[in-house]
């Protein structure tokens, strides 16, 4: 119960001292502890088993697409959509064939309605893009690493500590949530997954053609006559299973094997990367592998050496813009 006469107000005009109504705050949500904080880009053909742990974590896709297994759940995520896992439920978050640029916050917190929340994907709209701009500037201005991990799994950066940018971080974390809460209070015709188009990228022959055989000189005159296509029922097909051409499909995974390339085999040069990922000229490689990722291999190879990852504040947008 309100005490009235906890706040009162004197007037000078009159000498007379009132106790004004208020509105007593609360908190519906409430953050704990910031456990973990991921902000990078991550290449295609990244794998990893998973993990489990007592707290909550929110992961939005910023751009490309992502796959986040949820215990026996499949979700696909594309750009700036957003999903949170509860407590001590099994999950992995993954680039889906592209490279995936995302944020990822492990918390714990009071107030959160899991059955309404956790484990439903939806868009992250510009009022709430606002926030993780928020979070993630917060972050990188006045955190010195990430989480757990020991430089330099990010780069190191000129550590404001700004004035209570803890709270600030709290604070834009939990209206963040509130608004996810209200999203999906709001509407509940939200659906879990959209497995559709997936399942028919993964039953398209050419796109495994292609994987075992993007060291081969593909061309679309013979994709299509191993298949018994002619070429425009070939690209026609392969543009509605996946998204791509069939020669964008093969640059980019010829791409993503040449990234992996430069992160595993460093005793590799770039001639070889090139010809071990399946180009056969080594400027067209050069060339195609800076549209796509925004450097070349060189400097790619350089940033994985200082990095151990490649840091989205540097090059995520160059990446996206030129992959979707």
């Amino acid at each position: 119960m309100k005490d009235k006469n906890k706040y009162n107000l004197t007037s000078f005009r009159d000498n007379k001292t009132e106790h004004p109504t208020f509105i007593e705050l609360e908190d519906k949500i409430k953050i704990n502890d910031l456990i973990t904080f991921y902000y990078y880009l991550l290449y295609p053909n990244l794998n990893y088993a998973g993990e489990t742990h007592n707290y909550y974590e929110l992961f939005i896709c910023l751009g490309g697409k992502a796959k986040v297994c949820v215990e026996n759940e499949t979700f696909y995520l594309s750009e700036k959509q957003f999903i949170l896992t509860a407590p001590n439920k099994r999950h992995i978050h993954l680039p889906e064939k592209t490279f995936l640029s995302s944020v990822s916050i492990s918390f714990s917190a009071d107030g959160l309605d899991d059955n309404l929340i956790c484990n439903r994907v939806d868009n992250i709209d510009e009022n709430e893009l606002g926030f993780v701009n928020v979070l993630i500037n917060e972050y990188i201005n006045n955190y010195e690493y990430q989480g757990q991990y020991e430089q330099p799994y990010v780069k190191k950066v000129d550590l404001k500590n700004e004035f209570a940018y803890k709270q600030v971080f709290k604070c834009a974390l939990e209206i963040l949530l509130i608004f996810i809460t209200r999203k999906f209070q709001h509407d509940e015709s939200v659906q879990k997954v959209d497995i559709v188009k997936e399942q028919k990228e993964n039953e398209n022959e050419v796109v495994r053609y292609i994987k075992e055989h993007y060291r081969d000189k593909l061309l679309l005159d013979d994709i299509a006559k191993n298949f018994n296509y002619s070429v425009g029922h070939l690209c026609r097909k392969f543009k509605k299973d996946t998204g791509d051409t069939v020669i964008d499909y093969i640059t980019k995974y010829r791409i993503s094997i040449a990234m992996k390339l430069l992160f595993e085999k460093r005793n590799l040069n770039i001639e070889e990367i090139a010809f071990e990922s399946g180009f056969n000229d080594v400027q067209y490689f050069t060339k195609s592998f800076k549209k796509c990722v925004g450097m070349t291999p060189g400097k790619y190879r350089s940033e994985v050496i200082n990095t151990n990852a490649i840091h989205a504040q540097d090059v995520m947008f160059d990446v996206i813009k030129n992959i979707n």
